[in-house]
C-alpha cells in the first residue's frame, strides 16, 4: 500500500512535469523562437504577425527562447567627441530598438545584454563619425535632426544582420567639457558684444541721418510757408492800397483829414499838450464841420 502511494506521487510528479514542458505561453508583447535539441524550427508572434496565445511543444525536446516584442531604449552617456573644428564634446544620446528578427538575434547576440552591448559600440562609433565631420554649432543648433538621421541609419545599417531595427537616435545634449565651456563662453561673448556694438553703432548713424533730413525738410516748409506769407502780405497790401486810392479819389479833403487823424491818433496819447495856430485850429473846425455834414 505505501509502494503504491510513493508510485502514485510519482507518477503525478512526473506528469506534472511533463505537463508544464509540453506548453508554452506567448504574451502580445513577446515573440518565441522554439528550438529542437537547439535547433530553431519556429517562431511565434514576430513583428508584423499577430500570433499570441498557448501552444504545445514536445517536453524536453523542444525549447521556447521568449524575447522582448515591445521597443527598448538604450543610452549612450559621457561619450566624448572631437568636432571638425577640433573642439571636444561630452555627447548624451538615446537608442531606441528592438529585434525585428528572431532568429537572427538567437543566432548572432542571443540575449539583450548582448544586444545592448554590441548597440552601444556601434552607436558610439557612428556618433564619432557623424560629428567629426561637422563643428560645434552645427552640432549644438543647426544640423542636429539631420545628423541624428544620419546616425540611425549608419546603426540600423551595421546592426541589420543581427536582427535589430534601430527606431530611432536622440543626442539628448552635446556640451563642452567644464576646462574649456569657460574660455568658449568668454569668446561667444566677445563676439555678441562686438556686433551689438556695431549693431548700435548702424543705429546711431541712421537716427543722425533722419534728423538731419527732418532738419532739411523743416527748413524747406519754413521757406515755402515765408514765401507763402509774403506772396499773401503784398496781395493784401495791394488790395489795400487799391481801397485807399479809391477812396481818395472820391473825396480828397476828406482823405487827408482822415489820414491826418490816424496820425494823430497814432502819435499822440493821453495828456499829451498840443498848441496849434488860430488859423490850424480854424482849419480843424472846417474839416470837422465837413466830416458831420457827409
Amino acid at each position: 500500500m505505501r509502494f503504491f502511494g510513493w508510485t502514485l506521487i510519482a507518477i503525478i510528479v512526473i506528469g506534472g512535469v511533463i505537463a508544464t514542458n509540453a506548453f508554452y505561453i506567448v504574451r502580445q508583447d513577446q515573440q518565441a523562437l522554439v528550438l529542437r535539441f537547439g535547433n530553431p524550427v519556429a517562431v511565434r508572434n514576430s513583428p508584423g504577425t499577430d500570433e499570441a496565445g498557448l501552444y504545445p511543444k514536445v517536453p524536453f525536446a523542444e525549447q521556447a527562447v521568449v524575447m522582448d516584442r515591445k521597443n527598448l531604449g538604450l543610452g549612450v552617456q559621457n561619450l566624448q567627441v572631437l568636432a571638425s573644428d577640433q573642439r571636444r564634446l561630452t555627447v548624451d544620446a538615446f537608442v531606441r530598438w528592438r529585434i525585428s528578427n528572431p532568429l537572427k538575434f538567437y543566432q548572432r547576440l542571443r540575449t539583450e545584454n548582448a544586444a545592448s552591448a554590441q548597440i552601444n559600440r556601434v552607436t558610439e562609433s557612428a556618433i564619432r563619425e557623424a560629428l567629426g565631420t561637422v563643428p560645434v554649432p552645427e552640432i549644438v543648433s543647426g544640423q542636429r535632426a539631420a545628423l541624428m538621421n544620419r546616425i540611425r541609419q549608419t546603426v540600423n545599417t551595421d546592426l541589420a544582420e543581427d536582427g535589430i531595427d534601430i527606431i530611432d537616435v536622440r543626442i539628448l545634449q552635446a556640451d563642452l567639457p567644464d576646462e574649456v565651456a569657460a574660455g568658449v563662453y568668454d569668446r561667444m561673448s566677445t563676439a555678441r558684444r562686438q556686433e551689438a556694438e556695431g549693431i548700435r553703432a548702424s543705429g546711431e548713424e541712421r537716427a543722425r541721418q533722419i534728423r538731419a533730413e527732418a532738419a532739411r525738410d523743416a527748413l524747406v516748409i519754413e521757406a515755402q510757408a515765408r514765401e507763402q506769407a509774403e506772396i499773401i502780405r503784398g496781395q493784401g497790401d495791394a488790395r489795400r492800397n487799391e481801397i485807399y486810392a479809391s477812396a481818395y479819389n472820391r473825396d480828397a479833403d476828406f482823405f487827408r483829414f482822415y489820414r491826418a487823424l490816424i496820425a494823430c491818433e497814432s502819435a499822440v496819447t493821453e495828456g499829451t499838450r498840443i498848441i496849434v495856430s488860430p488859423e490850424d485850429l480854424n482849419i480843424c473846425r472846417v474839416f470837422e464841420d465837413q466830416a458831420g455834414a457827409r
